[in-house]
């Protein structure tokens, strides 16, 4: 142990030992909340009043101090529930969920109030916090069905075209609503909340140590490429720990790998985008640091291929007192796409790519992964870049140091991607003809399929990308939060130095020209 690190961890035990008597704080409407569901909750089986149970994911921080932390205990109900049931009387599911109180470990409750915001990677919509189902019959194999429809025929439900489609593609998505154990949700504060006493970090001063660390962090690549060498994603994380620690801690936040590119995944690709379902291991694009490729893949979903979260990492070939230092281009993908340019299904990612800088960092903290996190600027990154596809980036430029640990039994579970399927075969196959004949007398005709071909070019026109300006209204409102100050670690672990590793890193920076992978 250095002599700086040993003078840093008595600063922190002291800091510690006199910072019981530190004063509340408020938080002010507009407070970014993440909970994770710890109980399942469905418009299927949910009535109103039905108690909803969560746990804080995230700390509520004020003036730098932690004045709840992640873990505590968040309890609800839900205040109103549209089930589709047999078909009758509803097509969309409706579910809308109140968070109301906060259990903190001293036994106390805090009252909040707060509105739902985003149920993460759910194929549902948020609207004015009701989450809103889909339909059915909304799809492409729906559509072209009531299209169908329209052709010349005596009967059209005896048309030969129209049989052999349905059953070519017998998919009807299930249109209740079901989170399960491990949904994350994120919520906003809509009443200020006077948070009770808060502990503040101890601002450290940096060291040569540290100083040694972020030349290292300015040292790493900037941007990854595609294998015809376009610019890519963005360099925004590195991790410090052993090959071991890195799997286990992704493991044990809930993410998985990545199928190999194949015809097989490519059909499971084909009915996940048909069906509004979820393939939870779904291929991921490689791409190149340098000449090299990914070293891990890891993603993570929830009930749609068409949202993920995920990350490419690479072995930067540093290695710092034996532990090699990884480096990882992270992105959330908010749509999917079949190109029939590209012949291949494209993902369209969310331009605040510090948002899933954030979301790594939490998931591995919250699986009890991270002995310390800190961030390190790079001023000369752009804020606003493009992507390979053309989608915008929007960031601060700085990079997330993680430095991992021997996991600790995750006391927050994540979620899982298992499908819900409500009743039994009769059920669902006497439902899905209610649905489709309602959906057929009010969608199969000629006035409807005119409305639906207006709105289809406009909304063609109206989601044409756009400038965003980064500091506009959306960008403050998702990463708001997001990147706290420097966390002081939580032991004394001496910081990677500079040192030879960094040599290694400039040659991936600045090497030759990077191999197409052909």
């Amino acid at each position: 142990m250095s002599f700086c690190n040993l003078f840093r961890a008595v600063v922190v035990s002291l800091f510690l030992t006199v910072a019981a008597g530190v004063s509340a704080c408020e938080l002010p409407p507009g407070t970014p909340v993440w909970v994770r569901l710890s109980a399942p909750v469905s418009s299927y089986f949910s009535k109103a009043g039905t108690a909803v149970h969560a746990v804080l994911i995230d700390d509520l921080t004020c003036d730098n101090a932690v004045a709840i932390p992640a873990g505590t205990p968040v309890d609800g109900h839900v205040l109103a529930v549209k089930k589709v049931g047999w078909g009758f009387r509803h097509e969309i599911a409706s579910l809308k969920l109140d968070f109301t109180q906060l259990n903190l470990a001293d036994g106390s409750r805090v009252d909040i109030t707060s509105r739902l915001l985003e149920v993460e990677n759910a194929r549902e919509v948020v609207k004015n916090g009701v989450i809103v189902g889909i339909r059915s019959t909304d799809t492409p194999e729906g559509t072209i069905n009531s299209r169908l429809k329209h052709l010349p025929t005596w009967n059209p439900y005896s048309d030969l075209g129209l049989i052999v489609y349905k059953a070519t593609f017998p998919i009807f998505p299930e249109p209740e609503i079901w989170y399960g154990t491990g949904t994350d949700l994120r919520l906003q504060l809509t009443q200020s909340l006077e948070a009770p006493a808060a502990m503040a970090m101890p601002v450290l001063s940096e060291t040569a140590e540290d100083r040694e660390i972020d030349s290292l962090i300015t040292r790493f690549p900037d941007r990854v490429f595609t294998l015809n060498e376009k610019d890519a994603d963005v360099v925004n994380l590195a991790f410090w720990g052993t090959r071991e620690q890195l799997q286990n801690a992704f493991v044990a936040a809930g993410w998985v790998g990545s199928d190999k590119l194949s015809k097989a995944s490519f059909l499971h690709e084909f009915h996940a985008f048909l069906d509004h379902s979820g393939y939870p291991t779904a291929p991921m694009r490689p791409m190149l640091l340098g000449n090299e490729r990914p070293a891990m893949l890891w993603q993570k979903s929830l009930n749609t291929y068409s949202k993920r979260d995920h990350v490419r990492i690479w072995d930067s070939s540093a290695k710092v007192e034996g532990t090699p230092v990884w480096i990882g281009a992270a992105t959330h993908d908010e749509g999917a796409t079949l190109s029939l340019r590209q012949k291949r299904f494209v993902h369209h990612i969310d331009p605040y790519i510090d948002e899933e800088r954030a979301k790594i960092v939490r998931d591995l903290k919250v699986a009890g992964c991270v002995q310390s996190v800190s961030y390190v600027d790079r001023p000369d990154l752009p804020s606003n870049m493009l992507n390979a596809t053309g989608d915008p980036l929007r960031t601060d430029g700085k990079v997330a140091l993680i430095e991992l640990k021997d996991c600790a039994q995750p006391q927050i579970p994540s979620a899982t991607s298992k499908r819900f399927k409500p009743g039994n075969v009769a059920f669902r196959y006497v439902r899905r003809q209610i649905l489709t004949f309602r959906s057929d007398i009010w969608r199969a005709n000629i006035v409807y399929g005119g409305y639906d071909l207006v709105r289809f070019i406009g909304h063609a026109v109206h989601s044409q990308k756009a400038p965003v300006s980064p500091d506009d209204s959306l960008m403050r409102a998702k990463t708001d939060h997001a990147v706290p100050g420097k966390t002081a670690p939580a032991s004394a672990k001496p910081k990677p130095t500079a040192g030879s590793s960094t040599v290694l890193l400039s040659v991936v920076k600045s090497g030759g020209e990077p191999s197409t992978g052909k």
